[in-house]
Order: structure tokens, then sequence, then C-alpha cells
């Protein structure tokens, strides 16, 4: 019972990202690739953006000194996921249909 609960949960969570879906190119590939390898970097870019908010210049620092080392970490596995994205593209396009529905009238 507990994994068709999961599994309609993922359903609800993917169904509109897939309806909204389009037709990518093989940089955009690469780049959701990259964002995969440096999600370690969200928490200080938070920081960052927090500081910024605040008008805090220490709090800003914080979070440079926070994602600098986590910089040097993320970025072989951002490199590393942006060839996979690219190389991945031929099976991760869609095709395009966004006009269809229009020929339909």
């Amino acid at each position: 019972m507990r994994f068709i609960g999961m599994l309609l949960m993922i359903a609800m969570v993917l169904l509109p990202a897939l309806s909204e879906a389009r037709c990518r190119t093989v940089g955009e590939s690469a780049s959701i690739g990259t964002e995969y390898g440096t999600f370690p970097l969200y928490p200080a870019k938070r920081i960052v953006e927090t500081g910024e908010q605040r008008d805090s210049v220490a709090l800003q620092w914080v979070g440079y000194g926070i994602g600098l080392p986590l910089f040097v970490v993320a970025m072989p596995f951002a490199m590393v996921g942006a060839v996979a994205g690219a190389a991945l593209h031929p099976w991760t396009k869609c095709d395009q249909h966004e006009d269809d529905w229009l020929d339909l009238k």
C-alpha cells in the first residue's frame, strides 16, 4: 500500500513537469547536467542571497567562505554532469509537437 502511495505522489509531482516539457538543445541538456553537479553549492548561495536581502556584508562573506571549498568539490561533478547531459541529449530531447494542436482546428 505504501508503495502505491509513493508511486502516486511521484506521478503527481512529475505530471505537471512533463506536460510543460519542451524540446531542448544540446546546450540546455548540458546545462541541466551541470546544475545537478553543483547542487551542493545551493546552501552557500542562499546564505549570500540572505545577506544581500538584509544588507549584511558579513553574512555574504560567510556564504562565500562556505561556497569556496564546496565549489572546488562540486566543479568536477558539474563537468561530469555537463558531459553526461550532452551525451544523453539524443535520448532526452523531445519531438516537437507544440503546434500539432493548432492543426486540429
